[in-house]
């Protein structure tokens, strides 16, 4: 104030020529809203007194130490860091020079939107269905002065942590993420870069194809949702089931019965979806066309359940020694072309054809004339190659009569016809 001047109401008019007085009643207003992290305003009021000389400008200082020059109140000061509580002194100034500072204003917490957020992700996996893969995403956030109410990743708000769905498997991924609060929003981060994983896709239908007493099932490997597959489960209408490492699979199979196939990819995730069933295949029964009478009359219980089969059955040729060397290949005419064989004629090897060539009807003297044998075979264990020539119809010497002929076996003991048997 120029010396020898003071202020009073009759002097109005001398006071333009004071410095103004120390402005009161000063008050700071946080501006928070839509601010960004680290740039608060405050906005601060003030007056000077009723018999201050007038001011052509004002400053106001912050006890952060930013400051605002304007021509009246209020003024905005800026760039105060986000959370700080600072006061507001305000000098006054004219052409007389600046007053002296006012007290300080209350403390104002200065608040901002947050700070862009810390965050990280990280891929589910586990269970998600194909086609829809997960990421974790965990962020924080400094809050810039208002509690932060919810972060934000590809369109899912909510609190920390975020999961983000629907995310296709084997396909990598980033996220940008904010925070908010009550002023706003932060500016967004992005976090690492993920490979969304899932279980595998549903395979198609399987191949199924029929043998003998198996099956034969094959299917083509569906997508793996991202992550290797590791084994697939197969099973069949009538219960029976089991895994493999590979696309096709031999299912034994009880001959003749009908079933179908569905088939199931597991991964480090899970388990797919089952699949449509195959057409239905019956299991064919084995055949021996040695034995034609066989399928379909007797499966499944042969073989192995019956035993006596070659090589369990040694009466089979070669092992029926009667019949060598001339059958077969030499006697093609068996059963059932020849039908007066066993048991009719068993017992003459090897002179059966070609070297008896008159059978029956042509040689009537055959059995049943010959039928009082006891010890024929199997009982009569010399015969050929042992006991190789048949008896023969003898006849007397000394000429005898063609009706003394006689087998030896019906001779006399006194023989009236001839007076001898040959044996």
């Amino acid at each position: 104030m120029a010396s020898g001047k003071r202020i009073g109401k009759k002097s109005q008019a001398s006071n333009d020529f004071l410095e103004p007085l120390a402005p009161i009643n000063v008050v700071g207003t946080d501006l928070g809203t839509g601010r960004a992290f680290n740039d608060a305003a405050v906005s601060v009021s003030f007056s000077l007194p009723a018999l201050s000389p007038n001011a052509t400008s004002f400053t106001v200082t912050a006890s952060t130490g930013q400051t605002a020059t304007g021509a009246s109140s209020p003024l905005t000061v800026t760039g105060i860091s986000s959370s700080a509580t600072p006061t507001f002194t305000v000098t006054a100034t004219n052409a007389a020079g600046t007053s002296a500072s006012s007290a300080a204003s209350a403390g104002v917490l200065a608040t901002t939107v947050p700070q862009a957020p810390t965050a990280s992700a990280a891929n589910v996996g586990t269970g998600r269905a194909f086609g829809n893969g997960a990421a974790t995403i965990t962020a924080s956030s400094v809050n810039g002065g208002k509690t932060v109410s919810s972060y934000n990743a590809s369109s899912v708000s909510g609190a920390s942590p975020l999961t983000v769905q629907s995310l296709t498997g084997g396909t990598t991924y980033t996220f940008s993420v904010t925070a908010t609060n009550a002023n706003g929003t932060s500016t967004a981060t992005t976090t690492n870069a993920i490979t969304a994983t899932t279980v595998p896709a549903t395979p198609s239908a399987p191949t199924a194809t029929a043998g003998v007493d198996k099956d034969t099932v094959s299917w083509t490997a569906p997508s793996n949702g991202g992550s290797a597959i590791t084994s697939y489960v197969w099973a069949a209408s009538d219960g029976k089931t089991n895994s493999t490492g590979a696309t096709s699979v031999e299912v034994t199979q009880e001959a003749n019965t009908a079933q179908t196939y569905t088939v199931r990819a597991i991964n480090a995730n899970g388990t797919s979806g089952t699949s449509a069933e195959s057409t239905s295949v019956t299991t064919i029964a084995p055949f021996f066309p040695f034995f034609p009478f066989f399928p379909p009359f007797f499966p499944p219980f042969f073989p192995p359940f019956f035993p006596f089969f070659p090589p369990f059955f040694p009466f089979f040729p070669p092992f029926f020694p009667f019949f060598p060397p001339f059958f077969p290949p030499f006697f093609p005419f068996f059963p059932p072309f020849f039908p007066f064989f066993p048991p009719f004629f068993p017992f003459f090897p090897p002179f059966f054809p070609p070297f008896f060539p008159f059978f029956p009807p042509f040689f009537p003297f055959f059995p049943p004339f010959f039928p009082f044998f006891p010890f024929f075979p199997p009982f009569f264990p010399f015969f050929p190659p042992f006991f190789p020539f048949f008896p023969h119809f003898t006849g007397g010497g000394g000429g005898c009569g063609p009706a003394c002929y006689r087998p030896w076996w019906n001779c006399p003991s006194t023989a009236p016809c001839c007076g001898n048997c040959f044996y």
